[in-house]
């Protein structure tokens, strides 16, 4: 991670939905009441079924990560992370505010008590562990490498050596690749992973590493594209290990999330949810994670 564009296919077209958002407004229903933003109802909206006087928690969400997040045609925030903490938010009886942060912002916003938690396909770090409160894993999924050039065959990181790498600015894949773990020829960074995406199709890089849900999502927009994969990790790498963020004066909320998340997978929620942003149950691969040890 971070910043993803959801787009249409390679011709730099403009994207289906919004790159970013501008005033960090919340982006439910009660925040549009409120008069901080305008919201477009649409017929998927999120509806709570609970009372007015429920508590609320704020939740941070970098709006530019599909499909984890991202903003649909109707300006709405929408993706898997958003749909888990409402569900989260039903089954703990608390509501569930999003706030369109920027990636660069989420933490600055949690560390200044303007958010509660930050939701937003965040890898586990030791330096986070100490830090804030971490939920359970969540989204067991891990970093991966897409490459277009079948001459590459691409099967292992020895394959690597003399390839050039895209990959997103100050994420744990351009830490990786940048590190003396793996023999690479050069490491592109990029803004988005759009532009790393453009610059593998003109030829500028032979791969681009990211998260594996995000980079196949993704190329579902790219039809005149055949991509490959090559997963040089699995679950039990860190970067798989995502975790939803709470502020650490705040155990109690903490407790809430891991119950609300472990009901969830109890009752078929979750399996749904990760099927439809996925293409997968991810309940099994998700049980099997355990914690990172720590070295920080």
């Amino acid at each position: 991670m971070k910043q993803l564009f959801r787009v249409l296919p390679i011709v730099l077209s403009v994207g289906l939905f919004g790159c970013g958002n501008s005033n960090n407004a919340p982006t439910t229903q009660e925040a549009a009441s409120e008069g901080n933003t305008k919201v477009t109802e649409n017929k998927e909206e999120f509806v709570s079924n609970l009372p007015d006087d429920a508590p609320v928690v704020k939740v941070a969400s970098d709006t530019d990560f599909a499909p984890y997040d991202f903003k649909d045609e109707y300006g709405n925030v929408t993706g898997f992370d958003i749909e888990l903490m409402q569900q989260i938010g039903e089954d703990q009886g608390f509501k569930v505010v999003n706030y369109g942060d920027r990636w660069e912002e989420v933490f600055v916003n949690l560390d200044n008590k303007e958010r509660d938690m930050v939701v937003a396909a965040v890898p586990y770090s030791p330096e986070r562990d100490s830090k804030y409160l971490l939920s359970e894993p969540y989204a067991p999924l891990p970093s991966t490498l897409l490459y277009l050039d079948d001459s590459k065959n691409i099967t292992s990181l020895d394959d690597l050596k003399n390839l050039k790498i895209g990959v997103l600015d100050e994420t744990v894949q351009y830490e990786y690749f940048s590190s003396d773990k793996v023999q690479v020829e050069s490491v592109e960074p990029y803004i988005t992973i759009f532009a790393a995406i453009q610059a593998m199709a003109q030829g500028e890089v032979d791969a681009v590493a990211e998260d594996a849900g995000a980079l196949r999502y993704m190329m579902k927009d790219f039809a005149d594209l055949s991509p490959k994969y090559f997963d040089y990790e699995d679950i039990h790498a860190d970067s798989a290990y995502k975790v939803l963020v709470v502020d650490k004066d705040q155990p109690e909320l903490l407790e809430k999330v891991n119950a609300g998340l472990e009901s969830l997978k109890e009752n078929g929620t979750y399996a749904t949810l990760t099927t439809k942003w996925f293409g997968e149950d991810l309940t099994q691969a998700v049980s099997e994670q355990r914690k990172p040890k720590s070295t920080f």
